[in-house]
């Protein structure tokens, strides 16, 4: 394991000192969310706690697919910003352990065998599975599934490991899942959100990742195929209007739902859209944006917390925040980088911290983050993607 280095101070704090302590807490967080929800049999984690075994063999309980992609992208940017190795080994061991969903059934059926919860109607259930593997099979290789916003978070993740590690296996990954999307493209445009018949129609978050991963393969690849499916889906959504002036609403035709996980993922597709070409107007359209977003659409209070107005419910709500942290913090470094929009690289900056801030003054639940932040909460909820959401703001203030 190798020391941390920072790069140079961002928003938080400003000093080494408290990039140092905030590098404590986001270990501390990850080696709490490993000790509650990772399970070694599966290579992945689990939503609740209990490392349930017999529930995942009978295929009763499955990893938090999209949440977990995000861990894996989580632990990239820790280890960019900080310049460790810490979670390499970790990060090998999920692709090579899920690339091929169902892959990891005899690890699962040897700790079975182990704790005598195993009969031989399993054994015949386990010889049926595996020979039924087939690594063609959308659903069952290269982090694939039904629903294209899940397999773009793992595509986002798996690109940013192999421009980490410039292992192909990585980009193989990315590829396949942006074809995959592709291959899902409706002939009135946009991405569908799901394959099965009531989920074909698009949406935002959907379109926003598309842009991120194509405009992102663009810039590794230089294959321009990526970078013409990036202009295409930024153009059905804005011929939709998902920017309203305001915010991203969630689908064509809404009005007024602001989630914040939408607002981040467009500016996210934006700023790559400007690394991937190097046209300004790029940033100065994304700084616009991100100016409408904190100014208007009540995702940021006024004392600069990322607040998710709209509800409390349901289990994907607890990571939105996070989600727009991280592209908030994106957008504000190309911002500093090119010297262009202070004021707006400021804002954002000032969201990052003051909402890491609340996030360590709220309190903690048997070692977990709470779902909000501000003071005081409309609801205590405390579970896997409260966690990650606290600790990819965590990474953002790095």
């Amino acid at each position: 394991m190798s020391a941390a280095v920072f790069l140079p101070a961002g928003a938080w704090g400003g000093t080494p000192e408290g990039r140092e302590d905030l590098a404590k807490r986001f270990r501390e967080g990850m080696a709490k969310l490993d000790e509650i929800f990772w399970v070694p049999e599966i290579a992945n984690w689990l939503d609740r706690p209990g490392k349930d075994l017999r529930g995942s063999f009978d295929e009763k309980i499955n990893p938090p697919w999209w949440s977990c992609a995000n861990v894996v992208e989580t632990m990239v940017d820790y280890m960019d910003l900080t310049r460790t190795n810490i979670y390499d080994e970790r990060l090998r061991e999920i692709h090579a352990g899920n690339v091929l969903r169902g892959s990891r059934l005899p690890k699962i059926a040897e700790s079975l065998r182990k704790q005598g919860k195993w009969s031989e109607d399993d054994e015949r259930k386990l010889a049926r599975r595996l020979k039924a593997l087939d690594p063609e099979k959308v659903q069952g290789s290269e982090f694939r599934n039904e629903y294209l916003d899940d397999s773009a978070w793992w595509g986002i993740a798996w690109l940013k490991f192999h421009e980490r590690t410039k292992d192909p296996r990585y980009l193989r990954t990315a590829r396949t899942i942006q074809v995959h999307m592709a291959n899902n493209w409706r002939q009135e445009g946009g991405v569908s959100w799901g394959e099965e018949a009531d989920k074909r129609d698009p949406n935002a978050i959907t379109n926003s990742l598309f842009v991120v991963l194509s405009a992102r393969l663009y810039r590794v690849t230089k294959e321009k195929a990526f970078l013409d499916w990036a202009l295409k889906a930024l153009a059905w959504e804005k011929e939709a209007k998902l920017y309203d002036g305001t915010g991203i609403v969630d689908r064509p035709g809404h009005q007024g739902d602001y989630w914040s996980y939408n607002q981040g993922a467009y500016l996210g597709g934006l700023t790559e859209l400007y690394l991937a070409t190097k046209k300004p107007e790029y940033l100065d359209e994304t700084a616009a944006v991100a100016d409408s977003i904190i100014e208007k659409s009540g995702v940021v209070r006024e004392d600069g917390v990322l607040y998710e107005k709209l509800s409390t419910d349901g289990w994907d709500v607890g990571m939105f925040k996070g989600i727009c942290a991280r592209y908030f913090k994106a957008l504000a470094r190309v911002l500093r980088q090119r010297q262009v929009h202070p004021e707006t690289a400021a804002r954002l900056e000032r969201v990052l911290e003051a909402s890491t801030a609340a996030i360590l003054k709220s309190q903690v639940k048997e070692g977990l983050y709470p779902l909000e932040w501000q003071e005081p909460a409309r609801a205590e909820i405390y579970n896997f993607n409260t966690e990650l959401s606290a600790l990819i703001t965590f990474a953002a203030n790095l």
